[in-house]
């Protein structure tokens, strides 16, 4: 963990690397970052900005395809700024990526650029634009191929150039396919023991959570969020603190790239990111003068203590409990291997796809529900008598309509509704 105030930056450190006779954890000892690699993207983009490469309103298709291409006009409404606030209407991840790829053990190794455009050509024509936040892997990592062209390197190279190596971190790494693990880096404990999870490696999706980082690294760029006075990229960190968007479904704003509370004397800039074996949690409370780094190699929920050591509480989204929630409740059969579950805890619709985690649903107007998390929606449909009989789910420009059956299993509140909210923020 790093801790930094106005008096410096503490240091500490606890455990083993592998457990047994390993060598013991330091504050040198290198972490997966996972999604805190997204805060590091968007200063790219405001530092690109600033520097006259871009604007940030510029449509991602006119660095990534040629000036002639169909795609200028097809995907010109998915801007540079929408990718960093996520606001771009892309699913988390794209469907040509594979089934189920957090199941697998190195999900992006293989994912390259060539698969990227192509699964933005058939995303990005149904994205619905700036309709909300949706949390997006699959944006961030367009975002970090357009910037990379924009320059005339790679991402890794840009990344390294304009912003690690002028924040003094040029230490850091990034965990790219065919390299090898760092000497020093902790591989991940996942939440079986029995099961090792290796460390990801990254081709397309780096932009979106390849940085492996220390605590003594982390703690030198909290001290530059903190003080940035002197910085060549102080006007850029500047600009990714301008709060951009309302995040409904989690509470707050989100700016570029950093997550912020409510706007107040307190305001804090925060971010979390995970690997199969790994958490990191970064934030800071300008006002307050003080940050906070924790990066752990195990599979364990460790933002609930980031927000405790930095005097905050968690963000909490605003309710989407809503008093006619048992009409919905069922099962909606949209194949026959295919069913969603809609479940009510405490006013609150719950909607569970066959194989896949629980999603919060929030009403837009009468029957229609916005998804959360994901670039979906669901009608529900009555009978002459004002019962709800189907539900058509609109995603990805298809509608799938499915009959009301019986009504599934009903779920208590635990900590798995909030961890659910909270997972998405996960690469």
């Amino acid at each position: 963990m790093a801790w930094v105030d106005r008096d410096g930056v503490a240091l500490f450190a606890a455990g083993r690397v592998d457990g047994g006779d390993s060598a013991a954890v330091t504050p040198d000892t290198r972490f997966e970052l996972g999604s805190v690699t997204k805060v590091f993207t968007s200063l790219l983009l405001a530092e690109s900005e600033l520097r006259g490469k871009v604007k940030r309103v510029d449509p991602a298709a006119r660095f990534l395809f040629p000036a002639e291409a169909a795609e200028q006009g097809a995907l010109a409404k998915i801007t540079l700024v929408s990718l960093a606030t996520h606001a771009a209407g892309l699913p988390r991840l794209p469907a040509n990526i594979g089934v189920s790829p957090d199941s697998q053990p190195d999900p992006y190794a293989t994912y390259d650029q060539a698969k990227l455009l192509e699964a933005l050509r058939v995303h990005g024509v149904v994205a619905d634009v700036g309709r909300e936040v949706s949390y997006s892997n699959f944006g961030v990592a367009v975002l970090g191929a357009a910037l990379g062209r924009v320059w005339g390197h790679g991402y890794a190279s840009v990344l390294r150039e304009h912003v690690l190596t002028p924040l003094d971190l040029g230490s850091m790494r990034l965990g790219l396919a065919g390299e090898p693990d760092p000497a020093d880096l902790a591989l991940g404990h996942g939440s079986q023991p029995s099961r090792r999870p290796a460390a990801w490696k990254f081709d397309a999706f780096a932009p979106a959570g390849a940085l492996q980082g220390t605590a003594r690294e982390l703690g030198k760029f909290l001290r530059f969020c903190l003080s940035p006075e002197g910085s060549p990229l102080a006007p850029a960190l500047a600009a990714t603190l301008q709060p951009q968007r309302r995040v409904e479904a989690m509470g707050g704003w989100i700016g570029l790239g950093w997550f912020l509370t409510e706007d107040s004397p307190r305001a804090l800039a925060w971010h979390n990111g995970a690997t199969a074996g790994s958490r990191a949690f970064v934030a800071f409370d300008r006002a307050a003068g003080v940050g906070v780094a924790i990066v752990t190699n195990r599979a364990v929920v460790i933002d609930p203590l980031g927000f405790r050591l930095i005097g905050h509480q968690p963000p909490r989204p605003s309710s989407a409990a809503i008093a006619d929630a048992s009409d919905f409740v069922g099962r909606y059969p949209l194949a026959p291997e295919f069913v969603l579950d809609i479940t009510a805890v405490e006013g609150v619709l719950q909607l569970q796809a066959t194989g896949q985690s629980r999603l919060v649903l929030r009403r837009r107007e009468g029957d229609a529900f916005a998804v959360t998390g994901v670039p979906a929606e669901v009608t529900f449909e009555r009978d002459s008598k004002g019962k709800v009989v189907a539900v058509v789910l609109h995603q990805n420009g298809r509608d799938l309509r499915g009959l009301r059956q019986a009504a599934a299993p009903a779920r208590g509140r635990s900590e798995e509704h909030t961890s659910e909210l909270q997972s998405r923020l996960h690469l």
